[in-house]
């Protein structure tokens, strides 16, 4: 399988977590080539208009002769979004997104909505940075491993949205998460080693989190 990781240019993240993932394909739309500077890094393949590199970041890109693949500032999609297409149109089934959380909500939104389109076209994806680790679920059954990230928390992505936990602090069985109780499956903990959520119905973003 497809290995990619993609660094959007939201809120920076460590250089360890970036290494982390470093064995895969990397991708950088636009400003988060700013990291690579910052860290003395590489990556594949610089993707977007180039509207918010700066042009020390582009020079740094240059000298690394890392790739350029430039767009129109008018375009119909985020420099995320580019990215993602390009990597779906290569034929990668496994994402990991850097730098897609922070202080733009409307892009931070359009991310997390990535998720589910991704996950609709059989794409596994999750959005990390130091802080929280983001994948959208449907009907099925999740395993989770317990991680530094103490808080795990299911969101509605839908209209109503059933689920159950095995090995959870709050455990629960058949809870309807709606319109009208949309915070009560937020901040419950792994207990041991591993946990399970089985989603009956619906659609959620699992959220794995710390402070």
């Amino acid at each position: 399988m497809k290995k990619a990781l993609l660094i959007s240019g939201g809120r920076q993240v460590s250089k360890q977590l970036i290494e982390k993932y470093g064995d895969r394909f990397i991708l950088v739309a636009d400003g988060g080539a700013r990291i690579l500077k910052k860290y003395d890094l590489v990556a594949d393949l610089l993707l977007g208009d180039l509207d918010s590199i700066g042009d020390e970041t582009l020079s740094y890109v240059k000298d690394k002769d890392i790739k350029i693949k430039k767009f129109p500032a008018k375009k119909d999609l985020t420099d995320t979004a580019l990215c993602i297409d390009y990597l779906l149109e290569e034929g990668y089934k496994d994402l990991v997104i850097l730098g897609a959380l922070g202080t733009r909500l409307d892009h931070e939104l359009a991310n997390l909505y990535n998720l589910k389109m991704l996950y609709k076209l059989g794409v596994s994806a999750k959005i990390v940075d130091d802080y929280n680790e983001v994948t959208y679920a449907e009907e099925g059954e999740y395993e989770f491993e317990r991680s530094d990230k103490k808080y795990f928390s299911l969101i509605n992505a839908g209209e109503k949205m059933s689920f159950t936990t095995v090995g959870l602090y709050y455990e629960v069985q058949d809870l309807e998460i709606n319109a009208m109780n949309p915070s009560r499956a937020v901040s419950n903990e792994i207990l041991g080693d591993k946990a399970k959520v089985i989603i009956n119905y619906g659609s959620a973003f699992i959220i794995q989190s710390k402070d």
